[in-house]
């Protein structure tokens, strides 16, 4: 998907930072919808589980694909154990009724936003469709991740807090060398620019200080970044 650059990052001057501009080729942004898949023996587990089948009037013309995503590359819709999400936002929870043997795993924070009806329509009715039957049928387990101190979630896959794009947004953390950091970073334009906000940060001035943050510990511990974006 694209969008024009100076609606997605309103604060965005691409005139005067050249080499974040690099990333808005013509001043359009190029993104995508993706999960990160984890391979393992036991069962195979999702961070985030994209859009969903569609279509989605949000998003006019654009549909998931999971189930062909996760043939190519050896695994399928019953072989995932877990999904651990990053937040709850529409393009993150869509195909999770339709994971049928998973757990779902989830920051007690943001399930605790979204599960009170606050936010934009279309992000309230997708957590109404795909979370909280989950959470009635007793499969949505709620975890508390700090900002120093990471939650073991699943053996090697931790929760780092990372508030800001949403109350309860959280990055994890795979055997302490890979960073899937969700939408704390919708462009790779926002390592050099950390206060270029997308305009689905929710509070903006804290996303910012989470993108600093994360920034840092990826580089002190030697971290590869992934985004979902």
């Amino acid at each position: 998907a694209a969008a024009d650059c100076g609606y997605s990052f309103p604060d965005a001057v691409l005139a005067a930072e050249p080499r974040a501009a690099r990333w808005f080729a013509g001043g359009r942004f190029e993104t995508r919808f993706g999960p990160f898949l984890l391979r393992r023996a036991a069962g195979d587990v999702l961070v985030d589980c994209g859009l969903g089948p569609g279509p989605e009037p949000y998003f006019p013309g654009l549909a998931g694909a999971l189930p062909a995503a996760l043939a190519a590359a050896g695994s399928g819709m019953e072989r995932i154990a877990a999904v651990v999400f990053t937040h709850l936002h529409i393009d993150h929870v869509g195909w999770a009724p339709f994971l049928p043997n998973a757990r779902f795993v989830v920051a007690a924070a943001e399930w605790a936003h979204w599960a009170r009806g606050e936010g934009l329509a279309h992000h309230v009715r997708a957590v109404a469709r795909c979370i909280a039957p989950l959470a009635e049928a007793g499969r949505l387990e709620l975890v508390e991740a700090g900002e120093v101190l990471p939650t073991e979630v699943l053996a090697g896959v931790t929760l780092l807090a990372a508030p800001g794009h949403t109350p309860g947004h959280h990055a994890v953390l795979v055997e302490d060398r890979l960073l899937i950091a969700g939408d704390t970073w919708h462009s790779p334009a926002q390592i050099e620019m950390p206060a270029w906000c997308h305009r689905a940060d929710m509070d903006p001035k804290l996303a910012v200080t989470t993108r600093t943050r994360l920034a840092d510990m990826a580089r002190r511990h030697g971290w590869l970044l992934a985004a979902g974006h």
